[in-house]
């Protein structure tokens, strides 16, 4: 059997979720293809810009990085990520035991 969890008490709800203008979007959309992951000066001026709250932007850039990762089907994506621009050729090879002979 399943236990509902209990409300908590008003003060304690999660905000309401953020329903993104087109506008917003095609920035956000925008920003992310100019860097996946943004720096905190840029996600201030962005939150100005777009009548956002930082959290929200992070938390934007956070779910697009997480989406596509789950869209590869990748487990390690920074290893891919290096290795589409050859920067990273990590293999690894098998050693055969000398037993002597």
């Amino acid at each position: 059997t399943r236990k509902l969890k209990k409300k908590k008490n008003d003060s304690e709800d999660k905000r309401p979720r953020t329903a993104f203008t087109a506008e917003q979007l095609q920035r956000l959309k925008a920003e992310f293809q100019a860097s996946r992951y943004i720096t905190e000066q840029r996600r201030q001026a962005l939150a100005h810009e777009l009548n956002l709250n930082e959290s929200q932007i992070k938390i934007w850039f956070q779910n697009k990085r997480a989406k596509i990762k789950k869209a590869s089907g990748l487990k390690n994506g920074l290893a891919m990520q290096l290795m589409a621009q050859g920067l990273y050729n990590h293999s690894t090879t098998t050693v055969q035991e000398d037993n002597g002979n």
